[in-house]
C-alpha cells in the first residue's frame, strides 16, 4: 500500500508540470515564436540628411503585442544613422530615428529583435536639398560652322549642396558674345537635375559665348564658350541610279525635283510634310518617266491663280554643238504628288531642249533649244497634249549657224541668254516676238555655258576653249540699258568647265560648279564687297567635279543641291549658311 500511495502522490504532483502525464490536452503547445513587423515609417520621403521616424511592431506567435521587448535597429543602405536599440511599448511598438545620408536616393533601415527569425524592412526616399549651385555639363568648347546649330547642346546641372540634381529650375539662356541664336531662352532641369540649350552660332569666326543663370542659385551665371568657323559643309547624300545619273535639281516649296536622266523625275520631300523628309534627311515621294527620257532640267510652275499643277520637264537628246540637238519639253501633272503623269509636250523640229525660265506673272515659258534659239511659250489655263499651239515666238540671236543657246533667265523686264557659240545677249519679249537689245558675239575664246542675273550684274560660265587658255572662266557683265559689258573675268585652274552658276538671293555669294581637273567641285566666291569684282571665299572638291548646283534659301539657311556625275552618281547638299558676310 505503501508503495502504491507513493506512485499516486508522484503522478499527481506530475500532472501540475506535465500536461501530458496521465492524459492529453491539445489546447497547450510550446513557447510560441515572435514576429517583428513595420508599423510606421516605410515608405516615407524626406530631404536628404533629414530625419525619419521609424516604428517597427513586436508580437507573440499568437499575435499578442510583446511589451519590454529591446529592439536592435542598423542601417542597411544610403549611408545614414539609426539609434542602435529601443523598448517596445504596451502595444509592441519600438521607435527609433532615422536620420538619413547625403545622397539622394533610396536609404534602407531595419529592426529585428530575440526570438525574430526575419527583421523588419525599411525604404525611405532621400530627395535632393535646394539648388545651390549651377555647373557646366556638356557643350562647351566646340567649334562649328558660322551660322549653324552646333552638334552638341549646351547642357548645365542644378544640385544641392551635396550634389545631389535638383529638378525644376528655371535657367535663363543668354547670348553674350558673337551673336547668333539661342532654341529657347529659358529651360527647366529635368529629374536628372539638367537643362540645355542648342546654338545657332553667329557669323563671328571668333570665340562666341552664351551664359545660362538661374535666379533661384545666388552666384549662378556660367558661361559657354563656342568657335565660328565658315565653310561648305555636307550635310545629306541622295544616290541616285546610275543611267547616266543626275542633272539639274528644282527646289520649292520643300520639294526636289530631281532629274535622273533616263530613270526620269525623282521628287524627294525636304521639309514640305508629305513624306517627313528634312534637308539632312530627304525622303522619297515618287518618280516619273517621261516619253523621251534624258530629263535634263525642271521647273514647277506656280500659276498666279494659285493653281500648281505642271512640271515642265527638258529633255536633252543626242545632239552636235552648232549644228544639231533634239529633245522635247514635257509637261507632267503633279497636282497629285504621289502620282505624277505626263499630259502634254512640245517639240522643235531639228532642235533640242536645254534650260527653261518661266515668267510665272505673264505666264511665259522661255525656253533655249540650243541651235533652235529662244522659243516663248504661253502656258496659261489648261495646257493641251500638244503646246505647238502655244508657240509665241521664237528667235536665233546668232543667227544660222552661229547659235547654240544654252540657257535663258528673265531679269528686269528682259530675256537674257547665253551661247554657246556667240556669248552673252540680252532680248527682249514684246507684243508676240522677240527683238536683240544687244550683245553677242563677244566671247571668242571659249564656249559659253550658263548665266545668272542679279543686282545689276550677269555672270556666265564656259567650257573648253577655241583657243590656248589655262583653267576656264566665270565672266562678270555690267547691265545697264544696252548690250551687257565685260568688266571682270575669274580663272579657275585645273578645270575644263565651269558648269552652273547662280547668285544667293541675298545676293552676297556667287556659286558655280566645276568639271574636270583637280580643282573640280563646288565654289563660292563673295559679291559683298564689290557685285563686279566676286573675290574667292572656299571650295569643295568633287574628284570628276560637279555638273549643276542650285542655290537656294530655305528658313533662313543657304543651301546648294549639287549633282556628282558620272561616279556614284548622287544629289549632294550643302549648307553654305557660315559664308554669307
Amino acid at each position: 500500500m505503501q508503495i502504491i500511495r507513493r506512485m499516486l502522490v508522484a503522478c499527481t504532483a506530475a500532472l501540475l508540470f506535465l500536461p501530458g502525464c496521465g492524459g492529453s490536452d491539445s489546447s497547450t503547445g510550446p513557447t510560441p515564436t515572435r514576429v517583428i513587423a513595420v508599423a510606421s515609417g516605410d515608405g516615407e520621403t524626406a530631404v536628404v540628411v533629414g530625419s525619419v521616424t521609424l516604428g517597427a511592431r513586436l508580437t507573440d506567435g499568437a499575435g499578442a503585442p510583446v511589451q519590454g521587448a529591446e529592439v536592435t535597429w542598423s542601417v542597411v543602405s544610403g549611408g545614414g544613422s539609426i539609434n542602435p536599440t529601443s523598448t517596445t511599448d504596451a502595444a509592441g511598438v519600438a521607435t527609433a530615428t532615422f536620420a538619413l545620408g547625403q545622397v539622394a536616393g533610396p536609404q534602407r533601415a531595419r529592426a529585428t529583435a530575440s526570438g525574430v527569425s526575419s527583421p523588419a524592412a525599411f525604404t525611405v526616399t532621400a530627395v535632393a536639398g535646394p539648388a545651390s549651385q549651377l555647373t557646366k555639363s556638356t557643350g562647351d568648347g566646340q567649334s562649328g560652322y558660322a551660322g549653324s546649330p552646333l552638334a552638341l547642346p549646351y547642357a548645365v546641372l542644378a544640385q544641392d549642396q551635396y550634389n545631389n540634381p535638383v529638378a525644376g529650375v528655371t535657367v535663363n539662356w543668354t547670348v553674350t558674345s558673337g551673336g547668333g541664336s539661342l532654341s529657347a531662352p529659358t529651360s527647366v532641369t529635368s529629374t536628372a537635375g539638367a537643362a540645355t540649350v542648342v546654338h545657332t552660332l553667329g557669323p563671328s569666326v571668333t570665340a562666341q559665348t552664351v551664359t545660362a543663370a538661374a535666379p533661384s542659385i545666388a552666384g549662378s551665371p556660367v558661361t559657354f564658350s563656342s568657335t565660328g568657323a565658315v565653310g561648305i559643309q555636307l550635310v545629306s547624300t541622295v544616290p541616285v541610279p546610275a543611267n547616266y545619273g543626275l542633272h539639274d535639281t528644282y527646289v520649292r516649296d520643300g520639294l526636289a525635283f530631281l532629274c535622273v536622266w533616263d530613270e526620269g523625275i525623282f521628287i524627294y520631300d525636304i521639309g514640305n510634310g508629305v513624306a517627313g523628309g528634312t534637308i539632312t534627311a530627304p525622303r522619297f515621294v515618287s518618280s516619273v518617266k517621261t516619253a523621251g527620257g534624258n530629263v535634263h532640267n525642271a521647273w514647277w510652275y506656280h500659276a498666279p491663280g494659285g493653281s500648281k499643277r505642271y512640271l515642265f520637264v527638258g529633255e536633252e537628246g543626242p545632239g552636235s554643238v552648232g549644228s544639231a540637238s533634239s529633245g522635247s519639253i514635257h509637261v507632267v501633272d503633279v497636282s497629285n504628288l504621289a502620282a505624277p503623269v505626263e499630259v502634254g509636250s512640245y517639240t522643235l523640229a531639228g532642235a533640242g531642249a536645254h534650260n527653261v525660265w518661266v515668267d510665272e506673272v505673264n505666264e511665259i515659258l522661255y525656253a533655249a533649244f540650243y541651235n533652235g534659239g529662244v522659243v516663248a511659250l504661253d502656258v496659261s489655263g489648261t495646257l493641251p497634249a500638244n503646246l505647238a499651239t502655244r508657240e509665241l515666238a521664237r528667235i536665233r540671236p546668232g543667227g544660222d549657224g552661229n547659235t547654240y543657246v544654252w540657257g535663258v533667265m528673265q531679269y528686269q523686264g528682259d530675256i537674257y541668254a547665253s551661247d554657246m557659240l556667240s556669248g552673252f545677249w540680252r532680248l527682249r519679249y514684246a507684243a508676240g516676238s522677240f527683238s536683240i537689245v544687244g550683245g553677242g558675239n563677244n566671247v571668242p575664246e571659249r564656249y559659253t555655258s550658263d548665266l545668272w542675273a542679279h543686282n545689276g550684274y550677269g555672270y556666265t560660265g564656259g567650257w573648253g576653249y577655241r583657243g590656248a587658255q589655262a583653267g576656264n572662266a566665270l565672266k562678270v557683265w555690267q547691265l545697264g540699258t544696252g548690250a551687257p559689258a565685260l568688266v571682270d573675268s575669274v580663272i579657275t585652274s585645273g578645270i575644263t568647265t565651269v558648269s552652273d552658276v547662280q547668285v544667293s538671293a541675298d545676293g552676297k555669294l556667287l556659286v558655280f560648279s566645276t568639271e574636270n581637273g583637280p580643282n573640280a567641285g563646288l565654289h563660292v566666291h563673295s559679291l559683298a564687297g564689290s557685285p563686279g569684282h566676286p573675290t574667292p571665299l572656299t571650295r569643295y572638291l568633287v574628284s570628276q567635279g560637279l555638273h549643276t548646283a542650285t542655290v537656294e534659301t530655305i528658313a533662313g539657311r543657304t543651301y546648294v543641291f549639287a549633282a556628282r556625275n558620272p561616279a556614284s552618281p548622287a544629289l549632294l547638299i550643302f549648307d553654305i549658311t557660315s559664308l554669307t558676310p
